[in-house]
């Protein structure tokens, strides 16, 4: 859930390092909280992670990932200049207040969102094994399918499945399964 509106990251390619403040979205209200910030001239950021999808509905519209906010119902934004005031976050659309500590409002340094931001990023790079902690020699259970409540240990990993060792009738036997039907045991 970044700024889909520019190619330019709130963070990463900021140009001032001012504090971050952070605003506390209505349930499930993030985009909209965000979106509504960007439009008063705030600088916005609400950091997405990617995570493998659920069980697929359909092979045709399969998307092997989704997008799961990193900081659920927390927006981080800064005023895009000095005479900006904050006090116009609290009635904006998706969020329902500031976050403090007593009295003060709650900031992050901008080089700690500069961490974030990057660990993110790499976050992004990673695929459906590294996301999952799937890797050769781990335990798994089948948890969907025709194998499902059997235990299995992975052998390696492909681009969207995997190819565990399963011990059926006294014997080893490689099969191929999808990441969807899997979890770590």
């Amino acid at each position: 859930m970044t700024n889909s509106k520019t190619t330019q990251h709130p963070v990463l390619d900021a140009t001032r390092d001012t504090d971050w403040y952070l605003a506390y979205s209505k349930p499930r209200l993030e985009d909209v909280a965000l979106e509504n910030l960007l439009k008063q001239g705030f600088e916005a950021w609400c950091p997405s992670i990617k995570k493998v999808a659920g069980k697929r509905r359909s092979q045709a519209s399969a998307q092997l990932f989704d997008q799961e906010v990193l900081f659920p119902r927390y927006i981080f934004f800064r005023p895009a200049h000095a005479q900006q005031s904050i006090t116009a976050v609290r009635s904006t659309l998706g969020v329902n207040s500031l976050v403090r500590f007593g009295i003060e409002f709650a900031r992050l340094p901008h080089a700690k969102a500069v961490q974030i931001a990057h660990w993110v990023q790499q976050q992004q790079d990673l695929g459906a094994a590294e996301i999952m902690g799937l890797k050769p020699g781990a335990q798994v259970k089948v948890n969907a399918g025709p194998l499902k409540g059997l235990d299995a240990l992975v052998r390696m990993t492909a681009q969207d499945r995997v190819v565990v060792l399963l011990q059926l009738l006294g014997k080893d036997h490689e099969v191929t399964i999808p990441y969807t039907q899997l979890e770590v045991a």
